[in-house]
């Protein structure tokens, strides 16, 4: 029987697939999958004991790893680590919960969105449920990752439009929080001893001392006091697991959530926004060669007082490249460039001194290797045949949403994928509603200029330029 550590979960689940495969079902007639669904049904029943957990766990990594992505086959793996109420299992959980919703949540199986919800409501209710038991049995490090887990989570829930169900993460992260304030004195926890037929995949921790941890007074009922929790969580995740990403997202997160439109700006771009300090800015590049993470923490704090300071944010993936934080550094620059595709104006926006709000440096830093397409970038012809294989065999709907979730790209992708959209609504016959958008996007593109049409290739004329200098 093969052992499982916790990097092989992980290995499993992320592991590579065709295309097709990670959008398809996983076949009924599969015998993992039928001795999967038989044995998990009885979970909790008479003949609980009988289960080989252990093996209904390796069968499911091996069909998230071989076959396919279907959240069903992730449904059924995270109740056998819920079931037991295990502190470290349940962590786990929601770890592998947050990694799937990242990168397989749009274009896994089931397709029907009210499908999806409601087995992901099953995994939520799950963790209430044991929400108790997590809290009498976790240690500190536990306690202090279930929060950011579960805040990273209602994130991507949000980001991918499903709002219900970030609400329902986001009681969950309360609801983790507040069992994590209730006063309980130091004790010894043995580990529970497990039946024979279900050894955990998970090293089991002999003993675990229980100790106090940090208490978050969370405050929702307001834009501004639920951004102040989120900041306080993100400000501990990142002063204990400084080399961990989660951390980093979430303030990004919570500096960004509330800004959905780029400041008012004049016909030349400029804002009546200050720009960061020169001075400040100055002192913190003179200490870069010799960063530690004292001045790591002193430039993330200043980001939360200056939105729009990107070169901070270049900063700081700077200096956690140097501490050797290169997911850190990664996961910033990823937040950063979410934000600018969500708000493209702000490239080309310069502060109230005509201080840029992106510099020359900083766009470099963010721009991807022009010499290879981006990871999920495709040719215009492959939208095409792609998009209309989903109209003849999942209908129009479908098919909007399928082009809806592909990556936003250059604004030239996002055009071209409006004018694909029209094409499908021409094909499913509404060729009244493809004229209108037809229409609009003419309107649109005799409008545009080249800055709006290829901002990153003005962007490399202009790094050029300053090479040349």
């Amino acid at each position: 029987m093969i052992e499982y550590s916790p990097d092989d979960w992980f290995k499993a689940l992320l592991a590579a697939l065709p295309e097709e495969k990670v959008s398809q079902a996983v076949s009924d007639d599969n015998a993992l999958w039928i001795n999967i669904e038989d044995n998990v049904s009885r979970l909790g029943s008479l003949t609980h004991g009988q289960i080989n957990i252990k093996e209904i766990r390796r069968q499911a990594l091996t069909l998230l790893e071989t076959e396919s992505k279907d959240f069903r086959v992730v449904v059924h793996l995270l109740r056998t680590l819920q079931h037991g109420g295990n502190a470290e299992e349940l962590l786990l959980a929601a770890k592998l919960l947050v990694q799937y919703v990242q990168h397989y949540w749009q274009q896994a199986w089931p397709k029907n969105q009210t499908h999806k919800i409601r087995f992901a409501q099953q995994v939520i209710k799950r963790f209430e449920t044991a929400a108790g038991s997590f809290s009498r049995g976790a240690s500190e490090t536990q306690h202090n990752a279930m929060p950011g887990e579960l805040a990273f989570l209602a994130k991507l829930w949000s980001d991918n439009g499903y709002p219900t169900l970030a609400a329902s993460a986001d009681a969950l992260f309360t609801l983790y929080q507040r069992d994590m304030s209730e006063p309980t004195p130091p004790t010894v926890v043995s580990a529970a001893p497990v039946q024979a037929t279900e050894p955990s995949l998970i090293s089991p921790t002999a003993v675990v001392v229980q100790q106090n941890v940090p208490v978050i007074s969370v405050e929702s009922h307001d834009e501004k006091s639920w951004r102040e929790t989120l900041l306080k969580v993100a400000g501990i995740l990142c002063e204990r697991q400084p080399d961990h990403p989660q951390g980093y997202r979430l303030r990004r997160h919570a500096i960004w959530q509330n800004i959905t439109v780029a400041p008012q700006a004049e016909n030349d771009g400029r804002t009546p926004l200050a720009a960061f300090s020169a001075d400040i800015m100055a002192d913190y590049q003179t200490r870069e060669s010799s960063a530690d993470r004292a001045l790591w923490q002193q430039v993330e704090q200043s980001l939360i007082l200056a939105p729009y300071w990107f070169d901070g944010h270049a900063l700081s993936a700077r200096i956690a490249e140097r501490l050797g934080c290169h997911d850190v550094a990664e996961a910033i620059k990823d937040e950063v460039n979410h934000f600018l595709q969500r708000i493209p104006q702000l490239n080309v926006l310069l502060f109230n001194d005509r201080a840029p709000f992106l510099s020359a440096s900083t766009k470099r830093w963010l721009t991807p290797d022009k010499t290879t397409l981006p990871t999920g970038t495709m040719r215009p012809d492959d939208e095409v045949l792609l998009s209309r294989q989903h109209l003849q065999e999942q209908g129009l709907e479908a098919t909007l949403r399928y082009l809806n979730g592909l990556p936003e790209g250059e604004p030239r992708d996002r055009f071209y994928r409006q004018y694909v959209a029209a094409q499908m609504m021409e094909e499913a016959g509404m060729a009244q509603l493809a004229k209108q958008h037809y229409r609009t996007l003419l309107n649109t593109g005799l409008h545009m200029s080249l800055s709006d049409w290829e901002p990153a290739l003005l962007a490399c004329l202009e790094e050029k330029l300053t090479t040349a200098q």
